[in-house]
């Protein structure tokens, strides 16, 4: 295998894309929509079935034991500069909590990474009532600025993912590798079966 083509991280991003690192720090996007790879692999369709995956360095391969080597890969994947990349998110977690005193059916409670920020890369998110006028934000924060709150651990219960908590405590000390180990569980968690 040529190593320009050797797969060093796959990082699924909400909007149904996968970014490969290649080797050189070559980023590209691999999109089935923008591919029209659909047509063949349907399952590609759907964020679970796309976040289910596993990889080694000369290919990814799906649940489904579908597999595109790198080559494929690279060549149906799109070039992405690393400015374009600090605002791709994924979602972790989310559940809506309504009824609450803010809200009857709407208040939901969200954690999503954004895995190649240079410094903010964890955001909590809450959105009151929905629509384009909606209550609500988020907050973005480094590691040490996400250790520092006080309603950490209650923020993400409240968004149905717990289990970052430990995660947190284990890989403080190293945000990369918190990045890399929350994206091995969405991937784990994201089994369409």
């Amino acid at each position: 295998m040529d190593d320009n083509f050797k797969i060093i991280r796959v990082t699924p991003i909400d909007f149904y894309e996968l970014i490969i690192e290649f080797e050189n720090s070559h980023y590209k996007c691999f999109s089935p929509e923008k591919t029209n790879l659909y047509k063949d692999f349907s399952f590609l369709a759907y964020p679970n079935k796309l976040k289910s995956y596993k990889y080694s360095s000369d290919k990814i391969t799906w649940f489904n034991d579908v597999s595109f080597d790198s080559l494929f890969l690279y060549k149906n994947s799109f070039d992405v500069a690393k400015k374009d990349l600090s605002s791709k998110d994924l979602r972790i977690g989310f559940k809506n909590q309504a009824p609450t005193k803010e809200h009857p059916t709407h208040h939901e409670y969200h954690f999503s990474i954004l895995p190649f920020h240079p410094e903010k890369q964890f955001v909590f998110s809450e959105s009151i009532g929905g629509g384009h006028s909606e209550m609500g934000g988020s907050n973005y924060y480094s590691i040490d600025e996400l250790l520092k709150l006080s309603d950490l651990e209650n923020h993400l219960k409240l968004a149905n993912c717990s289990w970052v908590i430990d995660l947190i405590q284990i890989h403080k000390n190293d945000p990369k590798l918190l990045i890399d180990n929350l994206v091995f569980e969405v991937c784990k968690r994201s089994n369409p079966l």
